[in-house]
């Protein structure tokens, strides 16, 4: 048993508010059967002042640590149950046991007869009890006696600004079984301000001892711009407390500026990694979108799709969505209908490796920007099945880039991945040649082709959080590859918007890389989602490490050897290398493609590695 509650700032006030009522109680009881006692015996008090002076610092001093011991400053009082009241009554009967045997040898050693006699301590131990006891419970009638005589929730609205009063507003017309007690904001300018009748309370410094004593049972975090820190700490005070809390979006999810009932959705850990919002140069991309018409292949993907709510903000003329799942387009292209009412979009469902249904297509609507986000991105799958890799990653972008260029597109992005960096993986490996080839071609044609490299996106398909997310809700183990591997995180309307930018300051023949940030361990990630689901990372979920898997780093890297320069986006920085021999790289491409089309395996590896000679694959399963 640790002091835990000595080593939380955070808890001070509220630690030392019990410490002070649990000293003044045993005090009491103390001086209460001392009394008795003197009673009983018919001698007058003062006769026990020395006994006092000697036994009572340290009966005090003993139960306080005993009380620490057991957790009795760990606990959520306002939810008092039978099992705290056992605990409360094993804490005074241990405290009272071991005052007695010190105070007994102290006083033996010292020769004065001031121990803490069996009636004395038993009868403290009986009245301690149920003062202590009374008290901590009176905490819960009270909470359930406002509960029942209003008939409402209380509820705390982190962040008084615009988005908090919006929700207050809210809360107040459509939601009248809550009651809004209070508003947390970091503000100094906020505090004690009353705020359409609710009051600013405090920061998120003092939650804990706001939602003790306004009996708070929910916590509406109200800041869209917040840092995932921020999110983290008041999420963790929650669940230490056991009361529910829930957020609006992200800036970023949030399109209208407007704020309703419906925004609010439980914390994940999307919200608890948020990272500083974005700032964009939306005048730029705004010139770069406006009246264009704009081409997304695997618009029904995770980030294509997110490029696409992205796209629509700035009104292109038309929005022609490219995918390959009929469901996935059907889900775009009815929501982007939805939101964006006046704009024409154009679904197709096409396969980027089919060249006369991209002719087609780029005939009909002769798109003046591409975002090319299609491709297989499943590290082991692809090793699995390498043929197709090379098929969807290198000839589907050897397609659309060449309809790109005959239809006299303006400039073609492509989406690339950290994975293409000295890659282990035949993912990688076909990523790389994707951005070399784009590359190359950007040297004889009239289209901008550049590349944007970034690592992976929390939240997209395949990523580690659904897979964690089903792993705990059956009960664990979470399942880890290995517990130093890292990965460079970004969240998916992030990733987006870089992309834009990167699109309004490329020149053609560039490699923007975007800022990541720092890597993420991730056995991290795991904790803090096992966390943020209100379980114990190793007691209610186990963690098991299985080993890496088929084609993956232990580390993944953005650059090469550090050639990479700053732009005048502090998140994005730019690669420039010199380009291949565009016939040379295209008909090694055709090979590579001609191979794979026929089955070829062994020879078309050999052929990737002349491509991509910093290609080491992982020859433990090249075969498999």
């Amino acid at each position: 048993m640790k002091l835990n509650f000595l080593k939380n700032p955070s808890r001070t006030p509220l630690v030392w508010l019990m410490l002070i009522m649990d000293a003044l109680l045993i005090t009491i009881s103390f001086l209460a059967i001392t009394l008795m006692h003197a009673s009983a015996a018919e001698k007058p008090f003062h006769d026990y002042l020395t006994m006092i002076a000697y036994v009572l610092p340290i009966v005090l001093v003993t139960r306080l640590i005993v009380f620490a011991c057991f957790n009795l400053y760990r606990s959520g009082w306002r939810y008092a149950g039978l099992h705290d009241a056992v605990n409360i009554a094993k804490a005074v009967a241990v405290s009272a046991m071991i005052a007695y045997i010190i105070t007994t040898i102290a006083s033996r050693l010292s020769h004065h007869a001031f121990s803490y006699s069996v009636f004395i301590s038993l009868g403290d131990m009986v009245i301690a009890t149920v003062l202590i006891t009374t008290m901590r419970f009176s905490m819960r009638l009270k909470k359930e006696f406002l509960r029942r005589s209003t008939g409402r929730k209380n509820v705390l609205i982190v962040g008084a600004g615009d988005a908090g009063v919006m929700l207050l507003r809210e809360i107040s017309s459509h939601l009248p079984q809550y009651a809004v007690v209070g508003f947390i904001d970091d503000d100094p300018q906020k505090q004690n301000m009353i705020i359409q009748g609710v009051p600013v309370l405090g920061t998120r410094a003092q939650l804990e001892t706001i939602v003790h004593t306004t009996f708070a049972e929910e916590v509406f975090i109200a800041i869209p711009s917040a840092s995932g820190f921020a999110i983290k700490e008041v999420a963790e005070t929650c669940n230490a407390l056991k009361i529910k809390y829930k957020t609006l979006p992200s800036v970023n999810d949030i399109m209208d500026g407007k704020v309703t009932i419906s925004d609010l959705r439980e914390v994940d850990i999307l919200d608890v990694l948020r990272r500083d919002p974005v700032e964009l140069d939306l005048p730029a991309i705004k010139n770069k979108i406006k009246g264009k018409r704009v081409l997304v292949t695997g618009a029904g993907g995770s980030i294509g799709s997110e490029m696409c709510r992205q796209i629509a903000l700035f009104k292109p003329e038309e929005l022609i969505l490219l995918e390959l799942c009929e469901f996935n387009l059907y889900q775009i292209d009815r929501e982007l209908k939805a939101k964006f009412p006046e704009l024409k979009i154009c679904p197709y469902i096409a396969d980027i490796k089919n060249e006369s249904r991209l002719d087609h297509i780029f005939a009909e609507h002769k798109p003046q920007i591409v975002f090319h986000a299609a491709a297989y991105k499943h590290v082991p799958i692809m090793e699995l099945n390498p043929l197709e890799a090379v098929l969807n990653n290198v000839k589907g972008t050897y397609q659309i880039a060449m309809a790109a260029d005959k239809h006299g597109c303006e400039e073609f992005i492509q989406i690339s991945t950290d994975k293409a960096v000295k890659p282990s993986s035949i993912m990688g490996a076909t990523k790389r040649v994707a951005e070399k080839f784009v590359q190359s071609l950007n040297t004889i044609s009239s289209t901008r082709f550049i590349s944007v490299r970034f690592g992976n996106v929390l939240g997209s398909s395949g990523s580690v959080l659904p897979l964690f997310r089903e792993q705990i809700i059956k009960g664990g183990p979470v399942t880890v590859t290995h517990p130093d591997m890292t990965r460079y995180f970004m969240l998916i309307p992030e990733a987006a918007q870089l992309v834009l930018e990167a699109a309004t300051i490329g020149q053609g023949g560039e490699i923007f890389i975007l800022n990541m940030g720092e890597p993420v361990k991730i056995v991290d990630l795991a904790h803090q989602l096992i966390k943020l689901m209100g379980k114990r990372p190793g007691t209610d979920i186990q963690i098991v490490y299985t080993g890496l898997r088929p084609g993956e780093k232990l580390h993944e890297q953005l650059v090469y050897d550090g050639s990479e320069q700053p732009t005048k986006m502090k998140k994005i920085m730019v690669t420039r290398t010199n380009p291949e021999d565009y016939d040379e790289l295209k008909e090694k491409i055709m090979e590579l493609i001609d191979m794979a089309a026929f089955g070829h395996e062994s020879e078309m590896r050999d052929e990737l590695l002349k491509i991509v000679p910093e290609y080491t694959p992982d020859t433990n399963h090249a075969n498999a």
